[in-house]
């Protein structure tokens, strides 16, 4: 038996992880080559113990400038930039000193979402060994700036169910299995623009008779910053079959209604360039229960309606775990006197968590996350909900655009 699941995105999840209305931008530089249309020049500064991660500090820099620190510091450029400065797949022969072409145009493409272009004016190495580098970079227009994260996806993709069948009158009836055709957690992920998924292919592929520097693009891709699994068990149903009606003995099949079902599923998120696991949670999705009986045979629309709810909250998930909203206000209650924040998380979203984390990102060159303290839901409507801060000791250091609300406990 096969069954079509109905592909219905989340949009009060996609418009929780959607970025900010970005700060406006400082002044940019004066002198400087015509801009495209909306985009920015500006200067950048970096300094590290190797030149890449001062390059890649350099370019947060110029970004701060016209973008403001939260969009610098936030998850989409943070994890480019990071590629850049630390990422295995840049660590070449004759690369990590900004003398090679080949290298500065793979920074590029690493970076091309928000930089469309970048100069390296001065690059040198300090008497205490660090590099010290200057940028002058062009940043996309509030329009063009891409703002996804580049991940890998090992997804083994849900398609098959079973049905375990009870008998109330002591038979046997056994299992029935079956698939289904839907779209993949992919696909989902995709149409919300958040996020890339890389390909699996090989990369820029050359001639043989290429000019060298030319075959040195070999195999040059963008690179994931983050990786998704996800691993599905088959979905599990259970029927209860009706005992025998001794009273009046029929030869017909007795009545079979679902009696319940549920599929397990496994994430792992991991960022790939400091070797960390972001998010690990094994967990089991019921089905919802249904006001009237069903009966067997709407075992497809069931299936379906299970399905399409795991698969949200996948997405759910993978989106608090690489891309978190963000606060847009904060205010003290005139009645109660307890600080409050507003942040872009739909309510029946953030009403299914007990708590939630409040945080800000430090820079590319000291990365730690500052817990500031908790907050637990209030109320909200199908866009934005409300918080009260718990645990708080400064709540001046809680910032509009910049600071994190992370979910902890459903």
């Amino acid at each position: 038996m096969k069954t079509t699941l109905p592909f219905v995105l989340v949009s009060a999840l996609l418009l929780a992880a959607m970025p900010c209305q970005e700060p406006p931008p400082s002044t940019p530089p004066a002198a400087a080559p015509a801009p495209a249309s909306g985009s920015t020049w500006s200067d950048g500064f970096g300094r590290a113990t190797n030149y890449r991660s001062a390059l890649a500090n350099a370019i947060e820099d110029a970004v701060a400038k016209v973008k403001g620190i939260s969009v610098a510091r936030g998850p989409a450029v943070r994890s480019r930039l990071s590629v850049v400065s630390d990422h295995e797949a840049g660590a070449k022969d004759g690369w990590g000193n900004g003398e090679s072409d080949t290298e500065r145009e793979w920074v590029q493409q690493q970076i091309a979402g928000f930089v469309m272009r970048y100069d390296v004016v001065k690059k040198e190495k300090a008497p205490d060994g660090h590099w010290e580098v200057a940028v002058k970079a062009l940043i996309a227009s509030k329009d063009t700036f891409d703002s996804t994260i580049v991940i890998d996806l090992d997804d083994n993709d849900l398609r098959k169910w079973q049905l375990e069948r009870f008998d109330e009158g002591g038979g046997t009836p056994g299992k029935q299995s079956g698939d289904f055709a839907g779209p993949k957690i992919a696909e989902y992920l995709r149409k919300s623009r958040l996020v890339k998924i890389v390909s699996k292919g090989d990369g820029v592929k050359v001639s043989a008779g290429s000019a060298p520097t030319e075959r040195e693009k070999a195999g040059h891709k963008l690179v994931a910053s983050h990786r998704v699994r996800v691993e599905w068990q088959p979905l599990v149903v259970q029927s209860l079959i009706e005992k025998p009606n001794k009273a009046r003995p029929s030869s017909r099949p007795r009545p079979e209604y679902l009696s319940g079902g549920s599929v397990q599923v496994s994430i792992k998120v991991e960022n790939l360039v400091e070797n960390i696991e972001v998010l690990d949670e094994t967990f089991t999705v019921p089905a919802d229960g249904s006001a009237a009986p069903q009966t067997v045979d709407q075992i497809d629309a069931f299936v379906n309606a299970l399905v399409d709810k795991a698969k949200a909250l996948v997405a759910e998930k993978v989106f608090f775990a690489l891309k978190p909203p963000v606060v847009l206000r904060k205010w003290q209650d005139a009645g109660s006197g307890e600080w409050r924040v507003e942040a872009m998380i739909a309510r029946r979203v953030a009403a299914g968590y007990a708590t939630f984390a409040l945080g800000n990102n430090g820079s590319l060159a000291s990365p730690d996350w500052q817990l500031l303290g908790h907050a637990v839901f209030v109320d909200g409507n199908d866009i934005t909900s409300t918080f009260r801060l718990e645990g708080v000791e400064d709540p001046a250091l809680i910032e509009p655009d910049a600071t994190e609300v992370r979910p902890l406990k459903r």
